[in-house]
């Protein structure tokens, strides 16, 4: 058992496990294993993405992980309470009003996967932010769940696992994970897209390639940024001199579909689509390039960046197992890398996922290489066990280690003016320095929405383009702003305090503070520099407040 005829059995089994994967002789051998297993290990990484979310206060913390976050949560409400509604006919119409009340969405320069099945979910489970969160809980565990068929194709089930759990423990997967974002949505699909590719080249059929190509679609509908996986088919037929691809239809009817199914939308919000981009465009330079390779490394922490380094030297030093699995891996995270330089964006951990993910494969690839290349009879028992231990203390140790938003006590506010019936169907101007959060927490918590209309100061009191630039007050004075406040019929004013005002900032402030007695403050939430007060209007409607 020990000696060169058993070690060379071993590596034989070994190619013969790899190949299979690349010659069709084994048609289960990305997808096959027992089904209790799959569903343990999925349910187990779902049980983790609920844990973290419950013990680290996710689903009670305020929308304010990122300012895109507030966008999200209301654009899936908005597009729940359309489909809701009955009025299909004209969804325009339907935005606007719902605009007009609760005025922090971007649907139409976001693309509406995401929205859609949130929206669904919603209508299903009621709208909340703990539900909201489920939707990444679920396609984290699913880039994880991934992430664990992908690498038991080289070592193993409990690789595989370890792998999918190193996945989760990121901070960057946690902080993720625990805000209503696109981003695990989006990775899943493509992640999902690739392991549905794999199954195309191990048995290419129209059924397979259609399944890769819906989930290439769903992805660019949901962030634009996953445009490469079009382009995947064609780069893996063309890489790995497949040339009988080349005579399949179906090998060209994945990029079609994407096509037919992507297409309308682009075209319908074509306006749109640099609206949220940086005007200046990042050059492709050598600092550039290490930039954005650097924050795919830097998103493990220094332990874990160091695993997978030595995993993918071990990976570029064994060319037996330069296979087009690890092709396709290496293709999918190099895609998203070589189109985040291509934008003018910076990088940032949240987009780069898919290339986490993809570098966990690749690495596990590299140590499974490592391992199977020593004889069967040297390899020591115990170092399985060692390595999984150490994967069990790394999780717990990172366990809920991301970085948490700022606490403002915003549901409580909200949950005031909520309770008294008179402020139904009022004008409510917003906190200036925390519009998205509020905005949010008054559509999570209005059950008969729209039943407010909430105003934004950054929109009627200054112009400024998507990331504040170009910026200009609409008033000069107190007394111009008061006279539009006057003539608008705002009823209340939420002030929260924070230290650093803009212009129009400012101008509210002096509002409020007038020595006339405008507004008188009715309620007082907390002390110190992060107080909030509400006040109401001391006019009537119609009154000269000269």
């Amino acid at each position: 058992m020990g000696g060169p005829g058993g070690a060379a059995t071993a590596r034989t089994e070994t190619r013969i496990v790899v190949s299979s994967v690349l010659t069709g002789s084994s048609r289960s051998a990305l997808f096959g294993g027992p089904a209790w297993l799959s569903v343990a290990v999925a349910a187990a990484f779902f049980a983790f993405c609920l844990l973290l979310q419950i013990t680290t206060g996710a689903r009670r913390a305020d929308f304010a992980a990122h300012p895109d976050e507030a966008s999200h949560f209301v654009g899936s409400v908005m597009v729940r309470d359309y489909l809701a509604s009955g009025r299909l006919a004209d969804p325009l119409a339907f935005a606007r009003g719902f605009y007009s009340h609760y005025p922090f969405f971007a649907v139409g320069y976001w693309p509406p996967a995401f929205y859609s099945v949130t929206a669904f979910w919603f209508w299903i489970a009621g709208v909340g932010r703990t539900q909201a969160l489920l939707v990444p809980a679920v396609f984290a565990a699913g880039t994880a769940w991934l992430i664990f068929f992908l690498v038991r194709l080289r070592a193993g089930p409990i690789a595989g696992i370890c792998t999918g759990a190193l996945y989760l423990s990121l901070p960057s997967v946690q902080q993720w994970m625990c805000a209503v974002m696109v981003d695990h949505f989006t990775a899943f699909l493509c992640v999902a897209g690739a392991a549905c590719l794999l199954r195309y080249l191990e048995a290419p059929n129209r059924r397979i390639g259609l399944l890769c190509a819906a989930c290439c679609a769903c992805a660019v509908l949901s962030k634009y940024s996953a445009a490469y996986l079009v382009a995947l088919p064609l780069l893996a037929a063309w890489l790995g001199r497949r040339r009988s691809l080349w005579r399949r239809p179906s090998l060209f009817l994945q990029p079609v579909v994407v096509a037919l199914v992507v297409g309308p939308w682009v075209l319908w919000t074509r306006h749109l689509a640099s609206y949220g981009l940086p005007a200046e465009k990042q050059g492709l330079t050598l600092a550039r390039v290490a930039s954005v390779v650097g924050v795919a490394f830097r998103i493990f922490p220094p332990v874990l960046m160091a695993a997978v380094v030595l995993g993918l030297i071990a990976l570029l030093f064994l060319p037996k197992l330069w296979r087009e699995d690890v092709a396709m891996i290496g293709l999918l995270g190099a895609g998203q890398l070589a189109l985040l330089l291509a934008s003018p964006v910076e990088a940032e951990g949240r987009y780069v996922l898919v290339s986490a993910a993809s570098l966990l494969v690749l690495s596990a690839a590299g140590w499974a290489g490592v391992w199977s290349s020593i004889p069967q009879g040297a390899r020591p028992s115990a170092v399985p066990f060692a390595a999984a231990g150490l994967v069990v203390l790394f999780v717990v140790f990172h366990f809920g280690t991301y970085p948490r938003p700022p606490e403002c006590a915003i549901r409580t506010v909200v949950q005031s003016l909520q309770q008294n019936p008179a402020w139904l169907d009022k004008r409510i101007v917003v906190p200036p320095d925390l519009e998205g959060p509020f905005i949010a927490e008054f559509v999570a918590q209005d059950r008969q929405r729209p039943s407010y209309y909430l105003l934004r100061p950054s929109k009627f009191m200054a112009s400024m383009n998507w990331f504040g630039g170009d910026y200009r007050s609409r008033f000069g004075s107190s007394e111009e702003a008061m006279n539009y406040l006057r003539d608008n019929r705002v009823e209340l004013i939420v002030w929260h305090t924070t230290p650093d005002l803009t212009p129009h900032e400012r101008i509210l402030a002096d509002v409020l503070r007038d020595d006339r007695g405008w507004w008188r403050r009715i309620a007082l939430f907390g002390s110190g520099p992060a107080s909030w007060s509400v006040y109401q209007r001391a006019f009537q409607t119609g009154e000269s407040t000269d």
